[in-house]
Order: structure tokens, then C-alpha cells, then sequence
């Protein structure tokens, strides 16, 4: 009869043990799989398949804390692109004006035979028109940050357009003393593109070799694979050339002139937005960036969205 009974006894006690670890690996096992979802992403609800009351509680803790985050992250992006909007109506509403104030200016520079006064009005001039670029640098930036600029693709000459924009910019190249090249073929060259996109971008590049060269700029298009455009000028120091792109970076020696450090952000949205990739390399005191564009599709046709 003891016997029957310690035999007995050694089984529940046997029984007991196996259900407690059992347990315990599915608590585990539910612990883990929690955990799982939430390094997978901190916004999605999650869900357990234990009938445990307790864990059954945790999870519940957990997602009305998700749930919280969510609203908190909602409410900031809606701030945010409400803050986006405003700048971009504001900076707008100023162009108008200010182009008038360039106008005038203008005006006033041409008709002034007083040597001291000329020189007034040229250096508000001069203020004036980087003030004009920064509101249109700051409109472009919200724009396309919120993605309310509709972009249309379709067959743009990148030669013609690079082109252009090298002779418009001509007598800012002479002023600085700068040679551009490029050497332009008799074939059109041909990438799916937005073309007023295209020309920001180009504008931007051609800017910044201005401002930040003192010599040759050269500018390449390689057709092999995908439309290829590259713009090279020396530099007098190293680039970060992973933080180029970032919005306001700005290197030493553009932190002592004008700017914002914008340019090459806006730059580096509106390609990546028209499908493309831009990049940048820097060795042997040059800087390269290069941008990347498809070519144009079988039927040339047109694409918005």
C-alpha cells in the first residue's frame, strides 16, 4: 500500500512538473512571439493565442499603448504637413512682390548715373535676388516634401536641356572666371523625366559649381544603360559625400558664403520623385555628382502621377 502510494505520489508529482514546464515554454514561447511583433514594428496591434489572463492583459497594455503612439504619430504628421502647406502658400505670396522689388531695382540700377548710389542698388539688388532664391528654394522644399507636386514623365532631350542651361548661364560662368565644357553630339539624347524638375535640378547643379569653383566645371552624358549626367568641379576640400544630399548640410567653405545648404536636397527629392538616383563622389580634389535617369520608354509616351 506505501508503495502504490509513493508510486502514485511520483507520478502527480511527475504530472505537475511536466504541466509547469509545459506552461512555461508557451509563456515563453508567447513572450517571444510579442516581442517579435513588436521588433517588426512598434505601430502594429499585437495578439497572443494563450488563453492566460495575465498575458492576455499584457497584450492588452501593449496595444493601447500602440494605439496612443499612433494617434501621437498622426497628429504630428498632420502638424507637420499643415506647417509645410503654410510655408509653401507663404513663400508664394512673397515671390510676387519680391520679383516687383528685383524689377524696380533693376530699373533703377539702369537709369542711375550716381557712382555710390549704383553701388547701393546693386548690393540690394544682389540681396534681393538671393532672398528670391530662397523662397523658391523654400517652396520647391515644402512642396515636395508633402508630395503635392504632380510629376509628369515623359521624353525630355537631356543634352538640349543641359545645354541650354550652360549658355543661359554663360556671362555667371565668365564672372567667376569658370570654363564650362561639354561637348555636345548631334543625336538627341532622350530620359524619362519632369521637365521643369529636370531644369531645377540642373539649375541647382550649375549654381553650385558657380558658387564653389574657381575653375574648369565639366559636364558628361553617358548613354550605355540608363540616361547617366554628370557635373565635376574641384573642390579645395574633402566632402562628405554621405551627407551631401541631407537637408541645410552645408561644407566649410559653403558655410562662409550665401546659402542654405538646400540646393542639392531639392535635388536629390525631385530625381529620386522622377524615379531616378543621384549620387556623389569625391577623390583626387574633385567633386562628381551624378545623376541617373531611365530612358525613354518603346512608345515615348507620357506619365503622370
Amino acid at each position: 500500500m506505501g508503495y502504490f502510494l509513493q508510486v502514485t505520489g511520483g507520478c502527480l508529482l511527475f504530472a505537475a512538473v511536466l504541466f509547469l514546464g509545459l506552461r512555461l515554454h508557451h509563456v515563453k514561447r508567447q513572450v517571444k512571439q510579442i516581442s517579435g511583433q513588436l521588433e517588426h514594428s512598434v505601430y502594429h496591434m499585437v495578439s497572443v493565442d494563450l488563453s492566460d489572463r495575465k498575458i492576455v492583459g499584457l497584450a492588452a497594455n501593449i496595444n493601447c499603448l500602440i494605439e496612443h503612439m499612433q494617434q501621437i504619430k498622426a497628429e504630428a504628421g498632420k502638424k507637420e504637413s499643415s506647417l509645410k502647406s503654410a510655408i509653401a502658400v507663404v513663400s508664394h505670396d512673397m515671390k510676387t512682390p519680391l520679383t516687383s522689388v528685383i524689377g524696380y531695382l533693376q530699373l533703377a540700377e539702369k537709369s542711375c548715373r550716381d557712382k555710390g548710389t549704383m553701388e547701393n542698388l546693386s548690393i540690394a539688388l544682389e540681396r534681393a535676388e538671393y532672398c528670391n532664391k530662397l523662397m523658391n528654394d523654400f517652396f520647391e522644399l515644402a512642396v515636395v516634401d508633402t508630395d503635392e507636386y504632380c510629376v509628369k514623365l515623359e521624353p525630355v532631350d537631356v543634352s538640349e536641356l543641359l545645354c541650354e542651361q550652360i549658355l543661359a548661364n554663360y556671362p555667371n560662368f565668365e564672372q567667376k572666371g569658370i570654363t564650362p565644357v561639354f561637348r555636345q553630339g548631334d543625336q538627341k539624347i532622350y530620359a524619362m523625366a519632369d521637365r521643369q524638375m529636370l531644369i531645377r535640378v540642373v539649375q541647382n547643379l550649375i549654381s553650385n559649381s558657380i558658387k564653389y569653383s574657381n575653375e574648369k566645371v565639366s559636364f558628361a552624358i553617358n548613354t550605355k544603360d540608363d540616361i547617366m549626367l554628370t557635373v565635376s568641379n574641384p573642390v579645395s576640400e574633402q566632402i562628405d559625400t554621405e551627407q551631401i544630399f541631407d537637408r541645410f548640410y552645408q561644407s566649410e567653405q559653403s558655410r562662409r558664403g550665401d546659402g542654405m545648404g538646400l540646393g542639392l536636397y531639392i535635388c536629390d527629392k525631385f530625381i529620386r520623385r522622377m524615379g531616378g538616383t543621384i549620387l556623389a563622389e569625391c577623390q583626387d580634389g574633385r567633386l562628381d555628382i551624378i545623376i541617373t535617369l531611365e530612358k525613354r520608354g518603346s512608345y515615348g509616351e507620357s506619365k503622370a502621377y
